[in-house]
């Protein structure tokens, strides 16, 4: 396909940043556009099993710590329940709108899989942490010492950062001043591995065969 209708069918608004960076070089423009599609693709992938592996631990952890209640998702937004307390309501919003939206087919894992990462981010926040007990680093054995849930707020509201970018089709490929550069998606990819590995789960082996996001990083920087 030729640049020019390559250029009319994507805008050339939206290449402008790309064809800029490649110094108007139009061969250059495509090969980073693509690559930079084919790196947010390959974090779709880390991203979702990320997501499943975090809303899952910290399933486990209050299906184990919260009084006799599989249902705790429920559980936390009735009378009494941990989400009802002042600076929560946000979270139990979120749940109290995800089980009305399932209605006669709810079930707790179906709800569990309705809430957002953000949801889950937001465990680690100052009052959803300590309503829950202040308990819920039990899923990071192997934190490094002297950090505590803000540490793991932060990595995770770094994780939501880079998601919401690629589910919006923003570029990844850029650095701070709009040149090719790919620190930014290395830095969030490796939050994913630093939490991982405070879990204790080896995420070469978890990612194995979908995690293409350094190979195509490397392949922005030879551009």
């Amino acid at each position: 396909m030729k640049y020019a209708e390559f250029e009319e069918l994507i805008s050339a608004q939206r290449l402008s940043k790309y064809r800029a960076a490649c110094n108007n070089n139009s061969r250059k423009t495509v090969s980073l556009y693509r690559a930079n599609i084919r790196m947010s693709q390959a974090f779709l992938a880390v991203l979702g099993i990320f997501e499943v592996v975090l809303r899952n631990k910290i399933d486990h952890h209050y299906k184990k710590h919260l009084p006799a209640n599989p249902d705790w998702l429920l559980a936390a937004t009735l009378p009494g329940g941990f989400l009802t307390q002042q600076g929560c309501q946000n979270s139990l919003n979120k749940i109290t709108k995800a089980h009305a939206g399932l209605g006669g087919n709810y079930t707790h894992d179906k709800l569990l899989a309705e809430l957002s990462f953000g949801f889950w981010k937001f465990m680690f926040a100052g009052q959803q942490f300590k309503a829950g007990g202040s308990s819920l680093l039990a899923i990071f054995p192997a934190i490094p010492p002297h950090h505590n849930q803000s540490f793991i707020y932060h990595k995770l509201d770094k994780i939501n950062s880079i998601r919401n970018r690629v589910a919006h089709h923003e570029p990844i490929c850029f650095g701070p001043d709009n040149t090719i550069g790919t620190v930014y998606a290395r830095s969030h990819f490796h939050a994913i591995t630093d939490l991982l590995k405070y879990m204790r789960i080896n995420s070469q082996q978890l990612f194995y065969g979908i995690d293409g996001i350094l190979k195509e990083a490397s392949y922005i920087d030879q551009i």
